[in-house]
C-alpha cells in the first residue's frame, strides 16, 4: 500500500512566490499613481466646492463673502497650498485691495504636501476671491479668475482647471497634470 502525500514542493513554492513578486512589482506603482490621480481630482473638487460655497453664502447673506489662502485657518496669511478659508468679508468696499476677515464660515486645512494650487487673473496672482451680495465677483478688472489644482506627479488629465467668470459662475474642466 502506498501513501499519497498532498502538498507543495519547495520548487513549486519558490516559483509561486517569484510570480507573485513580479505581479506586485508591476501593480503597486500603477496603484499608487491611481491613488495620486484620485487625490488630485479630489483637491480640485474641494477647491471648486469652496468657491461655490463663498458665492452661495454671499447671495444668502446679501453681503460680501470671500475665500483666501490661509496657513493659520483664521487669517489670509498663506499660500493656497497651505489651506484656505471662506469668510464674511468686512472690507468697507468691494474694491478694497485686502479682505478683512469677519466670521469664518469654513476652513480647509492640512492639505497634502504634494498639493499645487495656483490662482490667476490673466497673468496676475490672485490671493483671494471676493463675491458681492449679488453673487458676482468684486474687484475685477474685466478678467476671469482661473484656479488650477493638482497633485505633484499626477498623470494624464487628473488636474482640475476652475474658471470663475465675472458673473461669479464657476466651471470645472479636466486639465493635464504639469506639476512635478
Amino acid at each position: 500500500m502506498s501513501k499519497s502525500v498532498c502538498g507543495f514542493t519547495l520548487i513549486e513554492l519558490l516559483v509561486t512566490l517569484a510570480v507573485a513578486a513580479i505581479v506586485l512589482s508591476v501593480a503597486v506603482p500603477s496603484f499608487q499613481s491611481q491613488i495620486l490621480n484620485n487625490r488630485s481630482v479630489s483637491l480640485g473638487e474641494d477647491m471648486a466646492s469652496a468657491i461655490n460655497l463663498a458665492r452661495s453664502e454671499a447671495v444668502k447673506r446679501a453681503t460680501r463673502v470671500a475665500i483666501c489662502a490661509s496657513k493659520s485657518g483664521t487669517d489670509c496669511d498663506g499660500e493656497w497650498t497651505d489651506g484656505f478659508i471662506v469668510f464674511i468679508d468686512s472690507a468697507t468696499k468691494d474694491t478694497d485691495p485686502v479682505p478683512v476677515v469677519g466670521t469664518i464660515l469654513k476652513v480647509w486645512d492640512g492639505l497634502d504636501v504634494r498639493a499645487v494650487i495656483t490662482a490667476k487673473s490673466d497673468t496676475d496672482d490672485v490671493t483671494f476671491i471676493r463675491y458681492t451680495g449679488l453673487g458676482t465677483l468684486a474687484r475685477v478688472k474685466e478678467k476671469q479668475i482661473v484656479v488650477t489644482a493638482q497633485m505633484k506627479k499626477c498623470t494624464l488629465k487628473a488636474a482640475r482647471k476652475i474658471t470663475v467668470g465675472l458673473s461669479g459662475m464657476v466651471s470645472i474642466e479636466n486639465a493635464t497634470c504639469t506639476a512635478s
